[in-house]
């Protein structure tokens, strides 16, 4: 058996003195013995507490460094994402502008075609209505 063992067979077998005297600090017993027999263990404890600070200190350190890295790779696929919907948003403009200006175009060639359809339609009648005054003049003279 290793000497942690035994000790620790040693404390589970030690029971306080019976009645009252279990009450006094001052009556010797067997578990004031044993207490100096395991005052070692405390500088033990100490240095595992010690560790254990240090261990949390790090720990928390290294909390902080992954919250810090979260966070500057949100901001980062924030921006990202701006950016994108940006660059979608000006896509569709542009896209949109487009089509406007297709539409416009077919408008104004429309119109162009009404009006050369329009001015043709006139220039056929031209004669005509020359011919209509120059009867009604010929016939107011007359």
């Amino acid at each position: 058996m290793s000497a942690l063992g035994q000790l620790l067979d040693r404390l589970r077998r030690t029971r306080p003195p019976p009645g009252s005297a279990a009450g006094i600090v001052a009556v010797p017993s067997r578990g004031d013995e044993l207490t100096h027999e395991v005052s070692f263990l405390f500088a033990q404890l100490d240095e595992i507490e010690a560790e254990r600070e240090v261990i949390r200190a790090a720990a928390r350190t290294a909390a902080a460094e992954t919250e810090a890295t979260a966070e500057r790779e949100r901001r980062r696929l924030l921006a990202r994402a701006h950016a994108g919907a940006d660059r979608e948003a000006n896509e569709l403009i542009e896209r949109s502008h487009a089509a406007a200006t297709r539409d416009a175009r077919a408008i104004e060639a429309g119109a162009e075609r009404e009006a050369q359809r329009i001015l043709a339609r006139g220039q056929e009648r031209i004669p005509a209505v020359v011919q209509l005054i120059v009867d009604l003049l010929v016939e107011e003279r007359r």
